[in-house]
């Protein structure tokens, strides 16, 4: 009896201490992550600049009116988390609260901040990754728990829907001349986003 109750307090002292490790790596973080001038943010608390939305928009009627064979249209990742925003809060059950988006050329990482049936829930974050060769392709690699990789035996169902979402979304503006234009490359640059489209 005295073994077992030891073994049980071993295990349930290793569980704790890997939940207050988890805790304390997640706390650090998020200080890291707030001040951190790379990353930008939107939040449910700001007042989205409507000659933003409007640009975004006009950015997208003289992509699609274009005339020229081969065009492009450039995105700032200010804009890019205005596009998603909108997009999440409409089609969704997730109340966003932020939305961050941390970037390098080739891949992005994108945060998100949210409710959900009014439980704070913590910052999960996914990778966007556009390989090197010009394509229109994106996929997701990771989900985050704050810096945190997820297992991938854990998350790899949702990876899968997320990749099969981007991918039929893509097809969706593409092939179907959505846009009157196939999207034939992606670039995600640090600053930016580029399409390129052609007839």
């Amino acid at each position: 009896m005295k073994k077992f109750l030891f073994i049980f307090c071993i295990i349930l002292l290793l569980i704790v201490s890997f939940i207050g490790y988890l805790i304390i790596r997640y706390s650090s973080w998020i200080k890291g992550f707030e001040s951190n001038t790379n990353i930008i943010c939107i939040s449910d608390e700001e007042e989205l600049d409507q000659s933003e939305e409007l640009n975004i928009s006009e950015k997208i009627k003289d992509f699609v009116l274009s005339d020229y064979f081969s065009e492009f249209v450039t995105f700032t990742k200010k804009e890019i988390l205005i596009i998603l925003y909108d997009s999440i809060n409409s089609s969704s059950e997730l109340d966003i609260q932020d939305i961050c988006l941390d970037s390098q050329k080739g891949i992005w990482k994108l945060f998100i901040h949210s409710k959900f049936n009014n439980i704070q829930l913590p910052w999960l974050g996914l990778d966007i990754v556009k390989d090197s060769r010009e394509t229109a392709e994106l996929y997701s690699r990771n989900i985050y728990l704050g810096d945190m990789k997820v297992p991938l035996f854990l998350s790899k169902n949702i990876l899968e829907k997320i990749n099969k979402g981007i991918s039929d979304a893509l097809v969706l503006v593409s092939e179907n001349g959505f846009l009157g234009k196939d999207i034939i490359n992606i670039d995600l640059l640090f600053d930016s986003v580029v399409l390129k489209g052609s007839f």
